[in-house]
């Protein structure tokens, strides 16, 4: 216990609790508290949105992409997709050391910024049935697009997880946090939404030709709206703080920042990489890849309406999740769904090899991939913030979360992909064992915590496992929000 006393007294700064079984057993104030939470934080939800959605579009216009700049492979179209990963963590190093030491705000603009310009230019490339003769020169400013994407995605999700965890009440940090994966779960959705209505009323030559454009240059209108919106929001508190405290952080530690967090957080790192590996693939996966390649015999429009019916249930699920985490603790709710995926995981997907019917597709990738979809993702960003102190923050997450997620989540769909080519069965047994690396990361993490080798949480101590491993921390009463005027 004086080692738990003693991990607590050295962040006591950054770390809060409270009672956390009145707090959430009183409905209104949990209510409230994240509707105000909403109001303030709309333009940093919407932003991230963006990230999402461009995801989401490619996905579903994957063989239109393939035919017009790879030639009609599909392996070559998911590897230009993950290109976008592969920038992510440089994205996330840059914009990270920007939002640790320059501030949040300046951060989450210049990556919104660039999404809305990599989005928007993708819609505008010659391709081979526009612009054919420049089809060479599309393809190469195509990578370059998507490497932008990379880089500004990579830099966003830290920022704004940070951002939103540092302003959150901390008794509705799951809730708060979870925020980010409804907006990914709303991007999908209307991605897929529209992009079954466009394929349905221009047809498949139009869509090859110019029709899956249209939700490129789309995300202007909303991307103009979150840059007005962000150019207004304030500088988080625990920023402020951290700057006051130390009034040469800016100038004398850029670069140390990075070489501390390699050489006193390498555990934890891993963790955090490890951590992610189930909630990246169950979001790139079962419902992006599985479409086009397992279900490639419906029609365009019936794939993404059971695309539509994942992104519907995983939302559904989302908020719930986030709400466990409250209850129960974000470690406790990514062990769950990497349980939930490992069990379901290859029964599902057999399922889908089996009797791949329009019916069964609703059941598997709508239903039962879309929970693991969405349990999965709703507070791994929480998962991965909580291992780092506010002043490593964004850049913890660049060197935790962004690598997981492009190694093993951008990489989800050509892997899936390889493999199918293998043998059709290889895809189930591999989305499986992504639920035990998570769920073996988990309890390895607290093992090395009982030792007192790790730190797991920086803002709030409990709940994380349930209530039972964390230190308890006296009982304060619920921060507010609230809203600085413009300076």
């Amino acid at each position: 216990m004086a080692a738990a006393e003693q991990r607590v007294e050295v962040d006591s700064e950054d770390i809060e609790s409270t009672d956390f079984g009145s707090t959430c057993s009183d409905r209104r104030v949990y209510l409230k508290e994240t509707l105000h939470f909403l109001r303030l934080t709309w333009p940093l939800l919407l932003g991230n949105t963006l990230e999402w959605y461009e995801f989401g579009v490619y996905s579903y216009v994957e063989h239109e992409i393939a035919e017009n700049f790879f030639e009609g492979s599909s392996l070559g179209a998911w590897l230009g997709y993950a290109v976008t990963f592969i920038a992510r963590p440089l994205g996330g190093i840059i914009l990270g050391i920007i939002a640790d030491h320059y501030g949040r705000k300046l951060s989450v603009n210049l990556s919104l910024g660039g999404m809305i310009v990599a989005t928007v230019a993708q819609g505008c490339l010659p391709g081979k049935y526009f612009g054919g003769k420049f089809q060479g020169l599309g393809f190469g400013l195509l990578m370059i697009f998507r490497a932008l994407q990379g880089l500004s995605a990579g830099g966003e999700i830290g920022a704004v997880t940070a951002y939103l965890m540092e302003v959150s009440p901390v008794q509705t940090l799951g809730m708060a946090v979870c925020m980010i994966s409804i907006g990914s779960q709303t991007a999908w959705a209307f991605a897929s939404a529209l992009l079954a209505v466009l394929n349905q009323a221009l047809g498949s030559e139009a869509m090859l030709v110019w029709g899956w454009r249209i939700p490129f240059l789309f995300s202007a209108l909303p991307g103009a709206l979150a840059m007005w919106g962000r150019n207004r929001i304030q500088e988080t508190d625990v920023f402020l703080s951290e700057v006051r405290n130390d009034e040469g952080h800016k100038q004398q530690h850029v670069c140390k920042s990075i070489m501390e967090l390699l050489i006193h957080y390498p555990v934890v790192l891993l963790i955090g990489i490890l951590g992610v590996c189930c909630a990246a693939t169950m979001w790139f996966a079962p419902p992006f890849w599985s479409i086009n390649a397992v279900l490639g015999h419906l029609a365009a429009s019936d794939a993404l309406w059971v695309g539509l019916c994942c992104q519907l249930v995983g939302l559904a699920v989302t908020p719930v999740a986030g709400w466990f985490t409250d209850l129960y603790g974000v470690a406790m709710t990514t062990c769950v769904g990497a349980m939930y995926t490992t069990l379901v995981g290859f029964p599902a997907y057999l399922m889908l090899v089996v009797d791949s019917s329009r019916a069964t597709a609703y059941l598997g990738v709508g239903l039962f991939f879309g929970i693991a979809q969405g349990f999965n993702g709703a507070t791994i960003y929480l998962f991965c913030a909580e291992l780092f102190p506010a002043r490593l923050r964004c850049q913890g997450i660049a060197l935790s979360y962004n690598i997981g997620m492009s190694f093993l989540g951008g990489f989800a769909a050509a892997i899936s992909q390889a493999f199918y080519q293998l043998d059709d069965l290889f895809p189930g047994i591999y989305w499986t064992c992504t639920g035990i690396v998570t769920v073996v990361t988990i309890f390895v993490a607290l093992s090395l915590y009982d030792r007192d080798w790790v730190k797991l949480t920086h803002r709030r101590s409990e709940p994380y496992f349930g209530k039972s491993i964390m230190p308890t921390i006296p009982t304060m009463p619920p921060p507010r929000l609230k809203m600085r005027g413009r300076s």
